[in-house]
């Protein structure tokens, strides 16, 4: 089984586990933990992020003819404060959490097919306003560096 190790925005495939470590381990300023956590795919370099200008390109081509999806990334892309869920429930015209849901979860999909980490997408933060607890949406700083660069 291959494994991949990101260091920047270069891929670099390895054959073995060791390899990929005695990589990691190799590059300026990155401590690996003793054990590979449950779960983990690929050996990921902290604090750097997968989306890249032409990634944000082809992610934006994927979700230009899906309405929601792209005006739910230009809103935030437009925020730096981030918008809250009945924001984004009135300017995507939906009923409820579960819709805006289907949108964010439609979104983290496109992320994913042009090789972007979906969860390096959103991020979301639990918010009281006038005594209503809310979710507030924000796009990471991997995500709004990369669509700065592509020119959005």
């Amino acid at each position: 089984m291959p494994y991949k190790v990101w260091i920047g925005n270069v891929p670099i495939d390895c054959e073995t586990a060791a390899d990929a470590l005695e990589l990691a381990k190799q590059a300026d300023g990155v401590t690996i933990p003793a054990k590979r956590p449950v779960g983990a795919k690929a050996i990921e370099l902290p604090g750097e992020s997968r989306w890249t200008e032409k990634r944000v390109k082809d992610f934006f081509e994927l979700i230009k003819s899906k309405s929601n999806q792209k005006k739910l990334i230009e809103a935030l892309l437009a925020s730096t404060e981030g918008k809250t869920e009945d924001q984004l429930f009135r300017l995507l015209n939906l009923a409820n959490g579960n819709a805006l849901g289907g949108v964010t979860a439609g979104a983290a999909k496109n992320a994913k097919k042009v090789g972007a980490d979906p969860d390096d997408l959103f991020l979301k933060q639990k918010v009281v306003i006038d005594g209503k607890k809310l979710r507030e949406y924000f796009l990471t700083k991997g995500f709004r560096v990369a669509a700065s660069q592509a020119g959005h």
